[in-house]
This record gives structure tokens, C-alpha cells and sequence, in this order.
């Protein structure tokens, strides 16, 4: 069953690791345990013969490129190789570098300099290296700025005043500061019994549910109607300006990096409660998200973006309960609407959303991620599945 109860869990589980360092969580990785976390995440890579070259000095380059897989989904940022090249303006930029260099400067992960240059071969420093952590944690609650971004890093346990004492950071270094801040964001942390993270126990990782079930429309729907439960329509959920709202407070890798490609919140918003849903049915870093194409594939739990045509901005996001009919009518759920969450009115018959209302000749379109792993077919067998008004 998941409650308030067990969004409160969550944060403790954050907080052992996160916010509130702990020696345990935050103090015990070596470098090369913190390396090797990176490295199975496909974060950290070594040189043509294997060496992660954790005692060198990191560049620039390097520097945006390990960004770019830590915060950006590997596939998007492939399929949008040209355009993130396009968005790197800096000259100095080597043609290999610029995917990596325009990333990191679209989703305002690092910055050049006042002279244009990007500093590609410049060695990182530990104020620059803080910085940048920081930019990927996006706490708007923690207070900083460039100047003293090295002592909210060393009071946050991100790093060491040894460390941020010196002229330039090692691969290492940054290693232990990355993997310190995933376990702030709800990663889990290593343990002396982590020889391979690699091995998960049945009904855990890619293809199960937060409740240890198999990744099917029934469960995810199970799950659904559990949470209209805990976060009935009517439950304040705004932005961090509505009084009284509430927030996501789940570890939500997976759906945060959705977020993220479109540069909105995943704590406060639409945004955030999309994330906390997704996080309490498919898990916080498990069944990464992926777009679909086909919106009559659209299954519940399904995150949907509604973008506007003319500015390319999202407008609202909510959950899908159900797949598009054969009229292409569909129930969702969302926060933010009129400060609120909203689930469909049980006794409305007319309260779906429609695919044609949608679409390039219309104000908005949609975009659609799911997080149902690729060999989990969508079945068709949810369309009308929500039960409302004469369904």
C-alpha cells in the first residue's frame, strides 16, 4: 500500500544519505568505489586500454561530457546529437566535445567564459567542480552563489575543505562528489556488501513495480487507484509559491531526467506531482523513461507533456489512467490544476481528455514518455479501464 506513510519513508531513506550527510552513506566511499558506482551507471568511462585515470586531472571537456550522461537520458541526447551541437557557441569547442559542451550550456550545467571560450583543455577547479554539483542538485532551498559554492558543498558533505583547498580537482575527486550527490538525490549507497550493485533480488529493478509486482497495465493500475486514495482530488499541490502546498518528496531519478529535458521542476508544479507519481509506481532510478511515438500506445502511468505549438514551451503536464479509446478519449491525473490534484469525477461520463483535441493544427501537442521497459507491449487492454460516470 503506499501512503503519506511511505512518501515520509522515502525521505528518512533520502536524508540517510542526503540533505543531512551521514558518516555512513556520505563519508565511506573511496574513490574507487565511487568510481566504479559511476562507471556501472554508464556515468564514468576510462581511456582506450580501461584506465579511469581517477589520480589526473579532469578538464573541461571531460567535465561536460560525464554531465551530460549523469544529468541527460543517453538515447535523447543521442537522437538530438545536431541540435545540442548547434547549441554550443564556443569556438574553442574541438568537433568531438561539442554534443557534450552544448548539453551542458542548453541546460545551464556549465558556462563559459566572459572571453566566449569554453576552456576545453582548461583543468577544472574546485569551485568550478562545486558549482556545477550544485546546478545538477537544483535544491532551490539551498542558498549559494559562485563565490561560495565550495562551502555549501563541503557543509552539504558533497566534499572535503582538503580537497576544496586545492587549484584543480582530480577524476577521482569528482567521482566522490557525483556519486555523494546522486545519494542526496535518492541513490542508493554503497554498502561493504556492494561487491556488484549489479545483482538485484527478484521483484526489484527494470521490469517490477514499487510493490515488487511485474510491470504489467493491471499492476501499474493498482497502484494508480491506490494513490488516488492517498492524494484524493482536492489535496493541495501547487509551486513553491501556493501556501499550504505540497511537494514531491520521493527519490525520483528516472522521472526527474523526463523532467529535465524540459526544463521543469520535479519537486513543486505539475511537474513534481507527475514525478512522485511515476517514482511510487515504477520506482525512483528503475524502468528509465522513454518517448513514445504512438499516441494510441499511450498506457496508465504514462507521463504526458502538453506543449504549446507556437513557443515550444510545456503548458501542463499530467498522468495517464487508461489508453486512448477507439475515439481516442482517455482519462489522466495531475497536480497543479487550480492549486490542486485532480482525479477524474466518478460520476462525470464526459471528463476524458481527447487525442483531437492535440495535435500540430491545434494550440498544443502532446509529447508522452513511458517508463514500461521496451518488451512490455502495450496490450490495448486498459482503454476505458477508469472507471467514471457510464465509462
Amino acid at each position: 500500500m503506499i501512503s503519506r506513510k511511505a512518501v515520509a519513508l522515502f525521505l528518512v531513506v533520502a536524508m540517510v544519505g542526503g540533505i543531512i550527510p551521514s558518516s555512513s552513506a556520505m563519508d565511506a566511499p573511496t574513490k574507487e568505489q565511487a568510481a566504479a558506482y559511476l562507471v556501472e551507471r554508464g556515468i564514468l568511462a576510462g581511456d582506450e586500454s580501461g584506465d579511469l585515470r581517477l589520480g589526473t586531472l579532469l578538464t573541461r571537456a571531460q567535465l561536460a561530457v560525464i554531465l551530460t550522461r549523469l544529468h541527460g537520458d543517453p538515447a535523447q541526447v543521442e537522437n538530438n546529437q545536431m541540435f545540442y551541437e548547434a547549441q554550443c557557441k564556443f569556438p574553442d569547442v574541438p568537433d568531438w566535445a561539442k554534443q557534450f559542451a552544448g548539453y551542458c550550456s542548453y541546460h545551464g550545467l556549465m558556462v563559459g567564459y566572459d572571453t566566449g571560450a569554453f576552456g576545453t583543455d582548461d583543468n577544472v577547479t574546485p569551485q568550478a567542480a562545486c558549482t556545477v554539483v550544485l546546478r545538477y542538485l537544483d535544491q532551490p532551498e539551498i542558498v549559494w552563489d559562485y563565490s561560495t559554492a565550495c562551502q555549501t558543498a563541503i557543509e552539504l558533505g558533497l566534499t572535503i575543505a582538503e580537497a576544496a583547498a586545492r587549484s584543480e580537482l582530480t577524476r577521482g575527486e569528482l567521482a566522490v562528489m557525483l556519486y555523494r550527490a546522486m545519494v542526496m538525490l535518492g541513490e542508493s549507497p554503497v554498502t561493504s556488501a556492494d561487491n556488484s550493485s549489479a545483482s538485484i533480488s527478484q521483484g526489484t529493478g527494470n521490469g517490477y513495480l514499487s510493490n515488487r509486482k511485474p510491470v504489467t497495465e493491471e499492476n501499474v493500475l493498482e497502484l494508480l487507484l491506490q494513490l488516488e486514495r492517498d492524494w484524493p482530488t482536492g489535496t493541495i499541490w501547487g509551486t513553491h509559491d501556493t501556501p499550504g502546498t505540497h511537494k514531491n518528496e520521493v527519490p525520483c531519478t528516472a522521472a526527474r531526467k523526463i523532467m529535465r529535458e524540459y526544463r521543469v521542476s520535479e519537486s513543486y508544479g505539475c511537474g513534481g506531482y507527475a514525478a512522485m507519481v511515476s517514482s511510487l509506481i515504477f520506482g525512483d532510478a528503475a524502468n528509465p523513461g522513454r518517448r513514445v511515438e504512438d499516441l494510441s500506445q499511450i498506457r496508465p502511468g504514462d507521463i504526458i507533456f502538453r506543449v504549446n505549438n507556437e513557443t515550444g514551451k510545456v503548458w501542463h503536464i499530467v498522468v495517464a489512467l487508461e489508453t486512448p479509446n477507439e475515439i481516442g478519449a482517455f482519462h489522466v491525473t495531475d497536480g497543479n490544476n487550480g492549486e490542486a490534484v485532480h482525479w477524474p469525477d466518478q460520476q462525470n461520463p464526459y471528463g476524458r481528455s481527447n487525442l483531437d483535441s492535440y495535435g500540430e493544427n491545434r494550440a498544443y501537442h502532446l509529447e508522452v514518455w513511458t517508463r514500461y521497459p521496451e518488451e512490455v507491449s502495450c496490450t490495448g487492454a486498459s482503454k476505458n479501464a477508469w472507471t467514471t460516470g457510464l465509462n
